[in-house]
């Protein structure tokens, strides 16, 4: 395994003590239960922030916890200031473990997709924070911090695959030599294939300012170095951004499982549309956030 894996191989999803030391506190972010949790063993959430989404992986984690779902997570923080905010925040929550990158720090602002290198760069750790939880023996479900949740989407992950995703290009559920899944929003188990594809996803990306999810269909798409069984996610329950207001101006009463907002380029433009919807659930800016934190710890 190269170094990079290595590198990322270190995250560690159970932190034995620091649950114990948790498992008779309700979280205060998450407001879940020791208990709760350990009612889906095995299943981890996995996301990745920087000072740049802060207030999006809170509106995230808002939404789930809006609807009552307790799952336990995992939250790689890709800056000092957000891991010491995120782990203050995080400090008796028994569902959320908070993890300080250890595979070089991004800056503490917004990463625009304009900046190639550092953009790429960003992605593409992603896939070792996933890898090391399988190779944990750990089912890992991987959102982007951009996404809203609505139901409980693990009732769809059931049966036997490999990988879960949604594929905007191909009629659900069929899979076609056009299907682009995205995988900002996927479901992994750790089977020998999945396993084997991830490794080959990282190895590929190595050295080079490639899209990650480019890369992933490519390989998907020539069965290298395994075919993977894929569960395809239906379009109308988990929506990227653009399909999903399409919908909902088509029926006002429509509801999907989670709102993925890709497609909808740039934090603010992000943010807009939450709001429009009423799907904002945070009244502070990241900056402000950590500020706040801040302040009612010194």
């Amino acid at each position: 395994m190269s170094h990079h894996c290595k590198q990322q191989a270190s995250i560690k999803a159970f932190d034995v003590v620091s649950l114990w030391r948790k498992k008779n506190a309700r979280g205060p972010l998450s407001n879940c239960t020791f208990n709760d949790i350990m009612n889906r063993p095995g299943v981890v959430l996995l996301t990745t922030t920087n000072l740049g989404f802060l207030d999006m992986t809170i509106n995230m984690l808002e939404s789930i916890k809006k609807i009552g779902i307790c799952v336990y997570t995992v939250i790689v923080a890709e800056d000092k200031n957000v891991y010491r905010y995120l782990r203050r925040r995080t400090e008796i929550d028994p569902a959320i473990h908070v993890e300080m990158t250890d595979s070089g720090e991004v800056q503490s602002d917004l990463v625009m997709s304009t900046d190639h290198h550092r953009y790429f760069s960003l992605l593409k750790k992603r896939q070792g924070y996933i890898l090391s939880l399988l190779d944990q023996n750990l089912e890992v479900l991987f959102t982007d911090s951009d996404t809203f949740w609505f139901q409980d989407p693990l009732p769809y992950f059931q049966g036997d695959f490999d990988m879960s995703m949604m594929d905007p290009r191909s009629p659900y559920p069929t899979r076609t030599n056009k299907s682009h899944y995205c995988a900002g929003f996927a479901y992994f188990k750790p089977t020998t294939v999945t396993i084997q594809f991830v490794k080959k996803w990282i190895t590929f990306m190595e050295g080079n300012d490639y899209m990650d999810q480019s890369v992933m269909n490519k390989l998907l798409r020539a069965d290298q170095p395994v075919h993977v069984n894929i569960k395809p996610l239906d379009i109308k329950l988990f929506p990227p951004g653009p399909k999903f207001y399409e919908f909902l101006e088509r029926n006002a009463s429509y509801s999907a499982v989670v709102m993925h907002a890709a497609s909808i380029h740039g934090h603010d433009a992000k943010v807009r549309r939450f709001k429009s919807s009423n799907m904002w659930l945070v009244n502070k800016t990241s900056d402000e956030l950590v500020a706040l934190e801040h302040s009612l710890n010194v």
